[in-house]
């Protein structure tokens, strides 16, 4: 998508506008480079920009359906910080999910496991891992602090992504 988003033959800009979906998932790793926030931003305002409009849909309709950085070349902290990165960017612009592949890792680079994992190949659990178990534990305890259902979709994300940022401070 990121090298699309000013015109060229893709997906997006020529199936996309032509079939009626209810959400797209964007496979995001074409954002992940150089300021990973205005990348994705700008990826997913392109995408929803093709969607055509779907009554009884309310909100945006692109998800993060998948990102990860792998151990081959991220340690587990700078795993953990960019996918912060990550998170509140797609949860600041309105994605309904923001989804990290993957739990363990399934691919090989030369006879190794490429690193996309939040448990790694010894069973260690990795700080992406304990970032979305407390984002997890975040939500349930903001949820139950409400008088009610939680309606205000902005205000979730806006504490959402305050609490993120307290993890991804120093």
């Amino acid at each position: 998508v990121a090298r699309f988003v000013d015109g060229g033959p893709c997906l997006t800009n020529d199936i996309l506008p032509d079939v009626d979906v209810d959400y797209v998932s964007y496979s995001s790793y074409d954002a992940l480079q150089g300021d990973i926030r205005a990348n994705l931003i700008r990826s997913l305002n392109h995408i929803e920009s093709k969607l055509r409009p779907k009554a009884g849909v309310p909100g945006k309709r692109v998800l993060i359906g998948e990102y990860g950085f792998p151990a081959t070349r991220f340690s587990p902290q700078e795993q953990n910080r960019k996918s912060l990165e990550v998170m509140m960017a797609g949860i600041e612009w309105g994605c309904p999910f923001v989804l990290y592949w993957e739990l363990y890792c399934n691919e090989v680079e030369n006879g190794k496991p490429a690193g996309f994992w939040m448990i790694d190949d010894r069973n260690g659990k990795q700080p992406v891992w304990t970032t979305y178990e407390r984002y997890n534990r975040w939500i349930r305890d903001y949820i139950a602090g409400q008088p009610g259902p939680v309606t205000d979709d902005s205000a979730f994300r806006t504490a959402a992504v305050g609490f993120l940022r307290s993890l991804s401070a120093p």
